[in-house]
């Protein structure tokens, strides 16, 4: 019985390894803190221009017009040379308008957002091996929708399956070699 036990505890514990060696690839690497908070903090320019009282947007135009004074507008044909891959980033570009079903306005946009390079504090001390990209972008499609005058709803574009945004290669070119693709979900929280 000894021998036996211990083929089951080989092939179990084969198999436990072939499973984490698979899922390893599985998740992604963790988002260096620092950056994942100047993500956090170039998203929330964004959603402070459509939630944010002292804003006040009453229908679709005084939202662009919000997001404008906030985050950096881009036209899908322009070089979108006012990124400063050093310096983190908020854009919007591919705005429409329509009304919903109930006829009440609604306004649509691409966001990209950009963490800027790592501060100098974080990085690893001199001589060690840190795998950690200099910068991380996200993008998602944002649709807002007014009732009386004020922002009633918004919702962000699912993370996967055909909702799933790709970033426009204009805006992920500007930010130069070691940027690093990262779903919107990852910085939720």
């Amino acid at each position: 019985m000894g021998p036996m036990l211990d083929v089951r505890r080989v092939v179990v514990g084969a198999g436990l390894a072939g499973a984490l060696t698979l899922c390893a690839g599985c998740a992604p690497s963790p988002i260096d803190n620092s950056l994942w908070l100047q993500v956090d903090h170039q998203e929330n320019v964004v959603y402070r221009a459509i939630s944010d009282p002292a804003f006040t947007p009453s229908d679709p135009q005084s939202l662009v017009d919000s997001l404008g004074g906030a985050a950096d507008y881009w036209d899908g044909s322009s070089s979108p040379d006012f990124i400063d891959p050093a310096v983190g980033a908020s854009v919007f570009y591919n705005v429409s308008e329509h009304a919903d079903e109930s006829g009440d306005p609604v306004v649509e946009f691409d966001v990209f957002v950009t963490s800027g390079h790592r501060p100098k504090s974080s990085s690893s001390p001199r001589g060690w091996f840190d795998p950690s990209h200099s910068s991380v972008y996200t993008c998602y499609h944002l649709s807002v929708t007014f009732v009386a005058r004020s922002v009633w709803h918004h919702s962000r574009s699912h993370d996967d399956g055909q909702d799933r945004l790709t970033c426009p290669p204009e805006l992920v070119d500007a930010l130069g070699g070691g940027a690093q693709y990262r779903e919107p979900w990852e910085f939720d929280g």
